[in-house]
């Protein structure tokens, strides 16, 4: 068998050739595989446009009903104390007509741009009177009830002055009714106690209502 040399190293041979071939020595440099394909990926920023868009949506969808929301206020009081006696449509009595004057004090102030845009009153004789003194304090001319049920009073009440403050005189009998047809609220009217209620009715959420004496 004879050895061939080669200037690489040592040689091998090959039993079924009697060739010698030269052994391979481990190659200092890391093997080198296929070329990676690089890929430049762009910054994911869709997620963070979608997050801005609807932050700008609910702010801008906020300040419109913010805009828009308004308050209605309607204040209801029950007539004075009348004249006891056999007519059907008795005046106020003496007590009444300080009770309508302690009414006119008592928001003499609500005029200007905050105070009432509106007086009601039914077309009793005894509603009338005691919304006089607070309709000449204020310069206003009284609106009559075209309805004496508690759907129609809060219909003409909403339809005519909608947003604005009012006040209104109408018969004990009608005042639970109309509170809760304006606000949903059940109420129960204090018994020889003389009050006036006062329902918020905003545009967007649930109604309130509060109890004053006068």
């Amino acid at each position: 068998m004879t050895a061939c040399t080669f200037p690489l190293g040592r040689t091998t041979s090959l039993p079924y050739t009697g060739r010698s071939i030269p052994e391979r020595h481990p190659s200092p440099f890391p093997a080198m595989g296929p070329p990676a394909i690089t890929r430049r990926r762009r910054p994911f920023l869709t997620p963070v446009w979608l997050i801005l868009l609807g932050v700008l949506a609910v702010v801008g969808v906020g300040l419109f009903l913010h805009e828009s929301a308004s308050n209605t206020i309607v204040v209801i009081v029950p007539p004075a104390s009348k004249e006891l006696g056999t007519i059907d449509d008795p005046p106020l009595s003496a007590a009444g007509e300080q009770q309508a004057q302690q009414l006119a004090q008592q928001f003499a102030a609500a005029n200007g741009p905050d105070g009432l845009d509106a007086i009601y009153v039914a077309a009793s004789r005894s509603a009338r009177q005691t919304a006089a003194p607070l309709a000449q304090s204020l310069g206003k001319r009284p609106v009559t009830l075209t309805s004496s049920d508690a759907d129609g009073i809060a219909g003409q009440i909403m339809g005519e002055h909608g947003g604005d403050n009012v006040l209104v005189v109408c018969p004990e009998t009608v005042i639970a009714d109309l509170v809760q047809e304006l606000s949903g609220q059940q109420i129960r009217p204090p018994e020889g106690e003389r009050a006036a209620w006062v329902v918020t009715v905003p545009s967007y959420g649930p109604a309130s209502v509060l109890r004053i004496g006068y």
